[in-house]
């Protein structure tokens, strides 16, 4: 199913590339499977930062390595879209306006 979730690729490269490298520790696949069948669902720009390493025969062999790789030009890529936190202003409202609520407590006084 994953391999097939083209959407999920291009909404949020991350989120797939976490779902996908722990389902492929599961099943026994060679690295070439799991190397053609990320080609299949990254961007056509992704693809083309990467022109260089497959012109130059650079590409690694090793599936995990290949990962890295597509996950660190994403991310030079789309800065973006990789800048995210989960506990950060964002989280509380802080950054759509929002006021915090006097009377909540932080954590640390907690």
């Amino acid at each position: 199913m994953l391999w097939v979730n083209k959407d999920l690729a291009r909404k949020n490269f991350v989120k797939y590339t976490e779902q996908y490298r722990t389902l492929a520790r599961i099943v026994n696949y060679s690295d070439k499977v799991h190397i053609d069948k990320m080609k299949e669902v990254i961007s056509d720009e992704l693809q083309n930062a990467l022109v260089i390493y497959k012109i130059t025969n650079q590409s690694p062999k090793i599936w995990n390595d290949y990962l890295k790789l597509l996950i660190q030009a994403y991310k030079a890529l789309y800065p973006d879209k990789t800048q995210g936190t989960i506990f950060g202003p964002e989280a509380i409202g802080e950054k759509s306006g929002e006021k915090k609520d006097p009377d909540t407590m932080e954590i640390d006084e907690i």
